[in-house]
């Protein structure tokens, strides 16, 4: 499974012009460990990811594979976008009487 979070989190701290050492200070982690995790060389656990993302104001986010497809249509496009995977018309719940 390929994760988005490494390059989420760096894109998300270069765009708010905050460094290694403002995020990692606030996260209560080294800026080693927080760079390790930027650049996928270290797997974070999701209590890391909830740190760090308090120290940037993000919020994390759990959302049924089915429909991340249709979140991240709609976070691409700043909210302009939005289809929802289950006003689809889906054949195996068609009645066969």
């Amino acid at each position: 499974m390929h994760s988005y979070i490494p390059s989420t989190l760096r894109r998300y701290r270069n765009q708010r012009h905050l460094t290694l050492e403002n995020v990692s200070g606030n996260a209560g982690m080294s800026v080693q460990h927080l760079s390790e995790i930027e650049s996928s060389k270290r797997d974070p656990r999701l209590s890391s990811i909830e740190r760090i993302s308090d120290a940037m104001e993000l919020a994390v986010m759990l959302v049924p594979e089915l429909l991340a497809p249709d979140i991240r249509l709609y976070v691409a496009s700043q909210g302009r976008v939005f289809t929802s995977t289950q006003s689809k018309k889906d054949p195996s719940n068609d009645d066969p009487t």
